[in-house]
């Protein structure tokens, strides 16, 4: 929500992280995302045997999951100001790794339903606050270049995780998962907590007001070029969704392929958006 000033000298501890760690690190921060969108999907035919839900039921852990996702969307960003970069992040990925637990041990699609919303909440604060440390700390080439190299990164997760996820459900069953999530969140909460830098002072941070929130939300909803960019953004990926919303039926029901078939439909698209 703010625009901030990259702040190359006088960083806190941590700033002596390396760019290419610091690119790793963000880019496994943003694919939490994906990975709790994708991994799964070989598994709804077997949930819904296992909790005693419909499909209907089973497609709506991903639907309460997105809806969560995006509201919280709203607010990474504004938490970061306020608190700084690490907090908002490091809390996010231990609440992210319990919900993933919950997930785990969920035998109801109800109790389902609700850690998968949690799990919403938590998985969008690595791709925001990634971001917002991008720009702290570069600017012009550097933070184009940076940015880059985060979004290829970030691109071969929805090609990568159904696949990891159809093994892993023939191996282990659905439940394993979400242990593998749960198991992500841990390792990248302790990558985070040693790597990665706290890139806002605190002289540069912003309290967090609902007045100031709606200010902020009135000046970029009022800019005609934002809107018909992340406009342009948004309908592409609504289409890539929608693509992905359907693909355990697709594979499963209509092709009547096997969990682990999932990347033959997953890997050209995914390699089309890398390209």
């Amino acid at each position: 929500m703010t625009e901030t000033t990259p702040t190359h000298a006088a960083l806190p501890r941590h700033h002596h992280t390396a760019g290419w760690v610091l690119a790793l690190l963000l880019a496994g921060l943003a694919t939490l995302g994906p990975f709790s969108i994708d991994t799964y999907m070989p598994s709804f035919p077997a949930m819904g045997e296992s909790l005693h839900a419909t499909p209907l039921q089973v497609q709506q852990t991903l639907s309460v999951y997105l809806a969560a996702f995006a509201l919280m969307m709203l607010f990474h960003g504004a938490l970061s100001d306020s608190f700084g970069r690490r907090p908002v992040i490091l809390w996010s990925l231990l609440l992210f790794a319990l919900s993933s637990a919950a997930c785990a041990m969920s035998f109801d699609i109800g109790y389902l339903l609700l850690f998968r919303a949690v799990q919403g909440l938590s998985a969008g604060a690595g791709m925001v606050v990634g971001r917002a440390i991008i720009r702290d700390r570069y600017a012009g080439h550097e933070a184009q270049r940076l940015m880059s190299q985060v979004t290829m990164i970030f691109g071969l997760a929805p090609a990568v995780a159904p696949v990891i996820g159809g093994w892993l459900h023939v191996w282990f069953g659905w439940h394993s998962v979400f242990v593998f999530l749960a198991l992500l969140g841990v390792f990248l909460l302790a990558a985070s907590w040693r790597y990665l830098p706290e890139t806002l002072p605190e002289v540069g941070r912003i309290p967090l007001h609902p007045v100031v929130l709606a200010k902020g939300y009135r000046k970029v909803l009022g800019n005609r070029d934002f809107l018909l960019l992340s406009g342009a953004v948004a309908l592409n990926f609504a289409g890539f969704f929608l693509y992905i919303a359907s693909a355990p039926v697709l594979v499963i029901d209509i092709l009547k392929l096997d969990e682990s078939a999932f990347a033959w439909l997953f890997i050209p698209a995914v390699a089309g958006v890398v390209i």
